[in-house]
């Protein structure tokens, strides 16, 4: 199971039959704008039991991976996420699908489940690449495609059969390589003078990067103890950062900006040795200001940062 905090995606299994159908039912009409007319045996429980019992088969196979998108909280399947037509040898690559309940569209679910299949396709796969292909009208989805880290290649000029019309498509795709991967850059331009300390003048984040804010960290080790010297103090702000961002299936690398406030004037060295050890050696965007006080009178740190996603 793969997942966020708002969705989850699994493969799909002879108990979700019931919910597969529900869902086609209550989205019929929206659903045919975008897929290949369908038999009213489709809209039957057997006829649901079938397809994922096609499924099961094929993702025995290794041809197809067919994906529940479910809600975290409730577990209320919402929609589907598709790999196909996977090609081993010197292709390595397959195509994705999706679609998604109407109701919920406009929430960056399809999103979050474009981004857990691609990681799945990646690295339990082992994929190389995966292409998709939206109908050129379909805006939506292809800005979920470039959100997730697709890109454009061409229109492939009436290729499959929606809804009774030969449609153009889209061809988008992401392959895994470093390469092609969007990347956070940190870096310093020339024209200006080198950063003073332990920072990056310039944070570029990539199109599509989810953003992800912490509360302000403070010196507050797991059993409520807060030590007298700010440098232990800003050595467990740091762990308790890094705790954080690894709830999230995040590191220090996804750190886009830092906010430093301190009390009372800290050792440099030890400062700059802890700092460094936090950000292995490609620091942030970072402020560090002193101030008067802090929430509570005890603590002397507080460190604020912001992270992304991609």
């Amino acid at each position: 199971m793969e997942k966020t905090q708002e969705i989850f995606i699994r493969q799909l299994e002879f108990s979700d039959a019931e919910d597969l159908l529900k869902l086609e039912v209550e989205n019929r009409d929206f659903f045919q704008l975008y897929g290949p007319l369908k038999d009213e045996k489709f809209y039957t429980f057997d006829g649901q039991v079938e397809r994922v019992k096609n499924w099961v088969l094929l993702a025995e196979q290794d041809s197809v991976y067919a994906f529940g998108i479910f809600l975290t909280d409730s577990k209320q399947l919402i929609g589907n996420v598709t790999l196909s037509e996977v090609a081993r040898g010197n292709y390595q690559s397959c195509w994705l699908g999706y679609y998604l309940d109407r109701k919920h569209n406009g929430k960056g679910y399809m999103t979050k489940a474009v981004k857990l299949v691609v990681d799945y396709g990646f690295n339990e796969l082992k994929l190389h690449r995966i292409e998709a292909g939206v109908m050129p009208h379909n805006i939506g989805s292809i800005k979920v495609l470039e959100k997730a880290g697709f890109h454009k290649e061409g229109i492939a000029i009436e290729n499959v059969k929606i809804n009774g019309k030969w449609e153009n498509h889209q061809t988008l795709a992401i392959v895994n390589n470093e390469k092609y991967k969007p990347k956070i850059i940190r870096k310093n331009p020339q024209g200006i003078a080198m950063p003073v300390g332990e920072y990056s003048h310039l944070t570029i984040v990539p199109k599509g990067a989810e953003l992800i804010t912490l509360s302000g960290q403070v010196g507050v080790d797991r059993e409520g103890n807060i030590p007298d010297s700010v440098e232990e103090q800003f050595q467990i702000s740091l762990e308790n950062i890094v705790s954080l961002l690894k709830s999230e299936n995040l590191d220090t690398n996804g750190i886009i900006k830092i906010n430093i406030w301190l009390t009372e004037k800290v050792d440099k060295e030890v400062f700059v040795d802890i700092y460094k050890n936090f950000h292995k050696g490609s620091p942030p965007s970072m402020t560090l200001a002193y101030v008067s006080a802090l929430g509570i009178p005890d603590l002397k740190v507080e460190v604020e940062v912001w992270a992304a996603r991609l």
